[in-house]
């Protein structure tokens, strides 16, 4: 079942808007070499890109086979969509019918590994 996974923006500092969030919501953030910071609030996160990342975004959290069924549709509604490699996910992006950018993105383990412990999005 489709899930919220992440809200992704872009910022100038992304070390400070992740710990603007642990301070302000107690969120827990985690760096990892070549991905956005993250912060994470329970089982879903802000994801915090330097200025010219993939844009400003939200990430549901889907299986392969409902990954495969959303870019189906698409094609079948003519809306356009790219699939990125993240290394340890897919995400399937494209843009609703107000323009808002989402992800549909899957992680190769089932589950973001660099989530807190006890947080899974179950």
């Amino acid at each position: 079942m489709p899930r919220l996974d992440h809200a992704a923006f872009e910022t100038e500092d992304p070390d400070a808007a992740a710990t603007f969030c642990e301070r302000m919501l107690g969120a827990r953030v985690v760096k990892a070499e070549g991905h956005p910071v993250m912060a994470y609030l329970g089982s879903t996160a802000f994801a915090f890109h330097e200025t010219g990342g993939p844009g400003n975004h939200v990430g549901i959290r889907v299986s392969e086979d409902e990954r495969a069924q959303i870019m189906q549709r698409l094609e079948e509604e003519g809306i356009e969509w790219e699939e990125r490699d993240h290394g340890i996910a897919t995400g399937l992006f494209f843009h609703d019918p107000d323009g808002r950018l989402v992800e549909a993105i899957t992680y190769a383990a089932g589950n973001d590994p660099r989530r807190p412990p006890g947080s899974s999005p179950g």
